[in-house]
């Protein structure tokens, strides 16, 4: 297995971390401010969040991606994103170990669907209940319906695989399953279960700064910072980690712990 330098360098290489290619700094704090004043598309289907203010935005983001909002392009800490893959990891395997729940989905499947795919087959082998179904009533206008793939869902018209931020979509992926005790999602998958009360572990890139806000608040939400709009095979450094996940976990700070250096601990959740 490579090492946590030379996976740092690969994640770089491969844009997975890094200088965001698409967010630039002003692109990033607009959605914070957006988050801070209640916007429902920024929230991803989390509830809203009382009492927020733009420093806890920015305690967050820095607690969560590793960015103090300097330069003109936004950037994930590289070591953030192995750090939370690797917590992500060996918390599939405790939930798997005991014969747990696991429910995947994602907004992403032109990037993310294949690497859910992978953890889904490895939680399976390590004795986990990895919850599915054929697919969902039709949702909406449009009629379209979730879908799984492997036992990971997505949003589908039959035809074509959407990347939407539909929280109809994943309310009703949601109510299809039953309870899950741990989640592995992303975009309003994620937010939608999150805001629900159950467990869950979130792939998020920069934009997704409600489910970063949720982490940071103390909520049970993991967060693994990424970009989540890579080609599938740029991410195949990070599923090396899951033959040996404890080599590199190591937690990054808290968010109390960083709060509270700040003079400002986090707020409640609603």
């Amino acid at each position: 297995m490579q090492s946590a330098t030379s996976l740092r360098e690969q994640l770089k290489q491969q844009h997975v971390a890094g200088r965001s290619l698409r967010f630039g700094r002003d692109e990033i704090v607009g959605l914070m401010r957006q988050l801070v004043h209640g916007t429902p598309a920024v929230r991803l289907g989390l509830p809203p969040f009382v009492g927020l203010t733009t420093e806890h935005v920015e305690l967050a983001m820095n607690d969560v991606y590793g960015w103090e909002g300097d330069g003109p392009r936004a950037r994930i800490a590289a070591m953030h994103t192995i750090q939370g893959f690797s917590a992500a990891c060996a918390r599939m395997q405790e939930v798997a170990s005991s014969g747990g729940r696991l429910a995947f989905a994602t907004a992403r499947p032109a990037s993310l669907l294949p690497v859910y795919q992978r953890l889904a087959e490895h939680v399976d082998a390590a004795g986990a209940t990895v919850l599915a179904a054929r697919e969902t009533a039709p949702i909406g206008p449009s009629a379209r319906r979730v879908r799984w793939i492997q036992r990971v869902a997505v949003l589908s018209d039959g035809t074509t695989l959407y990347g939407d931020d539909d929280v109809a979509a994943a309310e009703e992926w949601l109510f299809t399953l039953a309870r899950p005790d741990l989640v592995v999602a992303d975009r309003t998958f994620a937010g939608i279960a999150a805001g629900s009360g159950i467990e869950t572990i979130a792939f998020a890139d920069l934009d997704a700064v409600a489910l970063a806000v949720a982490a940071w608040q103390g909520r049970a939400v993991r967060i693994v910072p990424l970009d989540d709009r890579r080609p599938p095979d740029a991410y195949a450094g990070l599923l090396e980690l899951l033959e040996s996940p404890a080599t590199a976990t190591v937690d990054p700070p808290r968010a109390g712990e960083l709060a509270g250096a700040a003079g400002t601990a986090p707020p409640p959740g609603p």
